[in-house]
């Protein structure tokens, strides 16, 4: 018997100041509103029929002036319940937090300086995803593990871990910028405070830039916040086109299949 159940993959900010309850938003530059929504929809999605469990990853800090919960491995966001949902829930549905360790164990690391370790992230993540999966399998009774459906990346550097992580999975890749790269470059320069050089050195910029191309090219579906965000951000990456979005979106709401070797990265769809 094929049961329709999903199992979903988030990755936040890899920074790590994420939590459930009492958010530390603003605490510095990398703790905006993004990451309550990013919390918010793993809740959302984990309420869904047929979403059987929803993993939020990101850094577990064991840095001093931290709170202790940003140490906990494993962080309980919210138990599934659905009402005449005929397929009983096990103890690992739900959505959780995730946190694997990566990166110097004694230090906070802002996103700057989160690039050197994504691949250290990105083992640790298979490793938790590998475990997960066969539990899931186990609880439900398929005799197999049961993969996630889908892996969904927020900001650049979590967006390459989704990337490697949606072609070791063979499964589909979403992303959410949030705010992009050659914007932030193009507001700086235009400030004149900084040279491209100090901006470079200061924000990893450019590597960030490459990171949300790669996102762009690996990328099924790009969620957008706006329409400024496609449309004078996205915009200003190499083979995306506005005019191209918008009928591709169009076709995509009569139902037409849009896919193919060069359009998965043209597929947009705008969150309000």
């Amino acid at each position: 018997m094929q049961l329709n159940l999903f199992h979903a993959i988030l990755y936040c900010s890899l920074h790590g100041l994420i939590r459930g309850e009492n958010m530390e938003l603003g605490r510095d530059s990398d703790t905006g509103g993004q990451v309550k929504y990013v919390v918010e929809l793993a809740k959302a999605l984990s309420s869904s029929p047929g979403v059987y469990r929803v993993d939020l990853l990101t850094r577990q800090i064991l840095a001093p002036n931290f709170d202790r919960g940003y140490g906990e491995p494993v962080e309980v966001l919210a138990s599934t319940s659905f009402k005449n949902f005929k397929y009983e829930r096990g103890e690992s549905s739900g959505a959780y937090i995730v946190r694997i360790p990566f990166g110097p164990k004694d230090r906070y690391l802002a996103k700057e300086h989160i690039w050197p370790f994504i691949q250290e992230f990105v083992d640790g993540a298979l490793g938790h995803i590998v475990r997960m999966s066969k539990t899931i399998g186990e609880e439900i009774g398929i005799g197999c593990p049961m993969w996630p459906a889908v892996v969904h990346g927020h900001y650049a550097s979590a967006g390459v871990a989704a990337a490697l992580l949606s072609g070791v999975l063979n499964v589909p890749m979403v992303f959410t910028g949030h705010f992009l790269g050659k914007d932030k470059l193009e507001d700086l320069l235009k400030q004149g405070r900084q040279t491209r050089e100090q901006i470079n050195i200061t924000y990893k910029i450019m590597r960030r830039i490459e990171a949300e191309e790669l996102c762009l090219d690996a990328s099924e579906i790009v969620i957008a916040s706006t329409r400024q965000e496609i449309e004078e951000q996205w915009n200003l990456y190499d083979g995306f086109e506005v005019m191209l979005a918008r009928k591709l979106r169009a076709l995509v709401k009569r139902g037409a299949n849009c896919f193919g070797r060069y359009m998965p990265r043209m597929v947009v769809s705008i969150h309000h």
